[in-house]
């Protein structure tokens, strides 16, 4: 049996959906009427048979069936757009910036939570009165282009969750 509101095939013994929990309505029964627990009923073949054309309403997985929905997809995406930002995303644009802008001091790396390496690139710099940021400010400009480069779900999964400290 097909559940009208997500089209799911479930069990004809099934009083409601497994995938959606709607209640479950017995192909020819009133609207208002769910299905019982009782004896298994026959469900729809998956093809009408040798060669036979149909009219085009009676294609359906069966009478009533409405097709998915798309609101709840785009809800869903929605919700994993907020997810990203929520793990760290918004951390991107800062990082990428300061990178750019001061990377030779390694302060993108305290946005992002990486002290050792922020550590290494700030007191390389200031203790070599500038000679390791000849080093250290193409690394930060690399790294900033990079961070502002990623999309959300890439840069969280490399530098929060991985915890990639270099490139």
């Amino acid at each position: 049996m097909f559940c009208t509101r997500c089209g799911t095939n479930n069990l004809d013994t099934d009083r409601f959906c497994r995938s959606c929990s709607a209640p479950l309505v017995k192909p020819g029964a009133a609207p208002g009427q769910v299905a019982s627990s009782g004896p298994a009923q026959q469900s729809y073949p998956s093809t009408f048979g040798s060669g036979q054309q149909r009219p085009q309403q009676d294609n359906l997985p069966y009478p009533g069936y409405q097709g998915y929905s798309s609101p709840q997809g785009n809800q869903n995406f929605a919700m994993a757009a907020q997810d990203w930002r929520a793990l760290g995303a918004d951390k991107k644009v800062a990082a990428g910036i300061l990178g750019i802008l001061v990377g030779g001091l390694g302060i993108h790396k305290f946005v992002l939570g990486y002290t050792t390496e922020g550590l290494i690139m700030l007191l390389g710099t200031v203790l070599t009165c500038g000679i390791a940021g000849i080093v250290f400010t193409p690394i930060g400009l690399v790294e900033g282009i990079l961070y502002l480069v990623k999309s959300d779900e890439d840069f969280v999964k490399t530098y929060i969750q991985n915890k990639r400290g270099w490139f």
